[in-house]
């Protein structure tokens, strides 16, 4: 599917509560997972798509703690809600890291060592 199809569908698809697109192309054993806006802002860089699924936060979420769900967990903080996540150092110390529960703060999260 190219860009512009994918537009289209994502267009047809897409309901106020998704902001995620997991998308794979021809392996699909290599799975993507974007914020939907900046996967469209990027036109054709980003080449054929196979296939590809809408996610909400929550779905987002579950994602995160199918992955490590004994290092994760959501906890109020002011008027919002927090990531924790707990990791081990190189010299085995056990690190926290926090982020926002928001779009960009699951990004944040996927973009750093998590998922290595």
């Amino acid at each position: 599917m190219n860009h512009a199809e994918m537009k289209e569908t994502i267009g047809n698809r897409r309901q106020p509560a998704h902001r995620f697109i997991k998308w794979w192309g021809e392996d699909a054993a290599i799975i993507d997972y974007e914020l939907i806006d900046g996967f469209l802002a990027r036109g054709d860089k980003i080449g054929d798509v196979i296939g590809f699924e809408l996610l909400t936060m929550e779905e987002m979420w579950q994602v995160f703690i199918s992955l490590n769900p004994d290092r994760l967990s959501r906890e109020r903080e002011g008027d919002g809600e927090v990531i924790r996540w707990t990791w081990k150092n190189r010299q085995g110390g056990e690190q926290v890291s926090t982020f926002p529960f928001t779009p960009e703060g699951l990004m944040e999260l996927m973009e750093s060592d998590f998922i290595d």
